[in-house]
């Protein structure tokens, strides 16, 4: 049984927090001494709570404190480890609170003997190395180039209380990650910790040596859904490299057949990824009441100008073929963009696809192949989805003509570093994230992703083979 202990924030009054932890996310509250250290381990093992609750320890402790928050960007910071921060932290009646400020504009949070929890983004990075900070909390710091980790650490100094230090929590990724190397020797330059998933009461309840019903769902039914290096790293904890296709298409759980067509009342949206001697592509997508994706029709041609491209489009909603979509989201390319609304005419009118974190964007498409909870996936592909007859440039040369073909060939680039895939024949891949990122941001929450007492005793399960 891993150790476990509960720590008091604050020695009287309404600023007096019980936070419990347990094994590494213990290791790493207590440890004072380390100038950098890194929380790492599955999606839902509770580094995000441990770190914050040790800069409220922190700040209740000593007065006049500074603490940073930080991540790559600012609103990805908002919408993650703040909701943490002033949910479970802080908690309800907290004096930090009393002015109701949006999370997404609170700069700061003062504490009542005038300790700050600053929160910014690396995106704006003048407002958080501008000053000097007792600990600096990075959320997802896989997220962060070498120098910018450096550059923040060259922003502490001991300042309120005994100690200053660099911490940070992610997910395991690749072994070639700048950050894990930085964990590696005998005297390393960041103290690793690591977590597991019975590390989180929430999901597993150590007393009794069982999982909570939270922990059914999210950790057995969602994370026991993943695959490959997916599973590895989020239900496993291991540092390993991608490789193979980067999308799980199986053609028995994503196929429909070629007759199918989407009901009437579903939403449709449009994406785009343009193309000059390279294919463009404009897939149709059809969305069910449950956010499920639906690639229907597509139009994918070498050699085609975005004007023409609007005429066969508006010819297609005036023969009554297609029904106006909600959006149609296309790469960046203004000049290609006002060429083809001009042809289009206002009801068909193009909105820039969410390209800010592309890595976040595959990964959201994965999480689609997998299934979900009721064991069906979200995004499933119409047999002989072409408008036309395949492209005869493309046949000719061998290259995809489709997306099933592209989804079948698009795999991991094993030369590189970071997780990156072949950047070729990607173009369908490209229109199928822009309609994802549209899809989960307006018309159904993306899913949460990924967290038990004795080690190992779980990994001699099944479950996690």
């Amino acid at each position: 049984m891993t150790r476990s202990r509960a720590i008091h924030s604050g020695r009287s009054g309404v600023c007096q927090r019980v936070f419990t932890l347990h094994g590494g996310n213990l290791a790493a509250f207590e440890d004072t001494t380390s100038r950098e250290l890194l929380l790492a381990g599955p999606a839902g093992t509770g580094k995000t709570f441990a770190n914050l609750a040790k800069i409220h320890l922190f700040c209740s402790l000593y007065p006049g404190a500074r603490c940073l928050i930080v991540r790559k960007t600012r609103r990805s910071l908002t919408e993650t480890a703040l909701v943490t921060w002033e949910r479970e932290v802080l908690g309800p009646g907290h004096p930090v609170l009393a002015r109701p400020i949006d999370r997404g504009h609170r700069h700061a949070y003062v504490f009542p003997n005038g300790s700050r929890v600053v929160a910014g983004g690396m995106d704006n990075p003048d407002k958080v190395l501008s000053s000097d900070w007792d600990l600096i909390y990075v959320n997802e710091a896989t997220e962060l180039e070498k120098d910018e980790w450096e550059t923040l650490g060259s922003r502490l100094r001991t300042m309120a209380g005994p100690y200053d230090q660099i911490f940070g929590d992610c997910n395991p990724t690749t072994p070639h990650h700048w950050l894990y190397k930085r964990t590696l020797s005998s005297t390393p330059l960041c103290k690793r910790y690591d977590t597991y998933h019975w590390e989180n009461p929430r999901y597993y309840d150590v007393e009794k040596g069982t999982w909570t019903e939270a922990g059914r769902r999210y950790v057995i039914e969602r994370l026991g859904q993943l695959t490959g290096t997916r599973r590895d790293r989020f239900l496993k904890g291991l540092w390993v490299a991608a490789s193979g296709l980067v999308y799980d298409y199986d053609p028995l759980r994503h196929r429909l057949p070629p007759d199918w067509r989407p009901p009437d009342g579903w939403v449709r949206v449009w994406s785009i990824d343009w193309g000059k001697t390279s294919p463009t592509v404009l897939q149709f997508w059809a969305v069910d009441d449950e956010g499920r994706m639906y690639l229907y029709r597509e139009f994918y041609r070498t050699r085609f100008r975005p004007d023409r491209l609007a005429n066969w489009v508006r010819g297609e909603v005036e023969a009554g073929r297609e029904p106006l979509p909600r959006a149609i989201v296309c790469d960046h390319d203004e000049e290609r963009k006002e060429e083809f609304e001009r042809v289009a005419g206002p009801d068909l009118l193009l909105r820039l696809a969410d390209k800010k974190d592309r890595h976040k964007g595959i990964e959201a498409c994965q999480s689609r192949f997998d299934n979900a909870d009721d064991g069906r996936p979200r995004i499933f592909f119409k047999e002989n989805t072409l408008a036309h007859d395949p492209d005869p440039v493309l046949v000719e040369s061998g290259r995809p003509t489709n997306t099933i073909d592209e989804l079948t060939s698009y795999c991991w680039d094993e030369n590189t570093i970071r997780d990156e895939p072949v950047a070729e024949n990607d173009h369908g891949m490209d229109a199928m994230r822009y309609a994802e990122r549209y899809i989960s941001s307006h018309l159904a929450p993306s899913p949460a992703v990924p967290y038990t007492s004795n080690r190992s005793q779980l990994y001699q399960e099944d479950f996690w083979s």
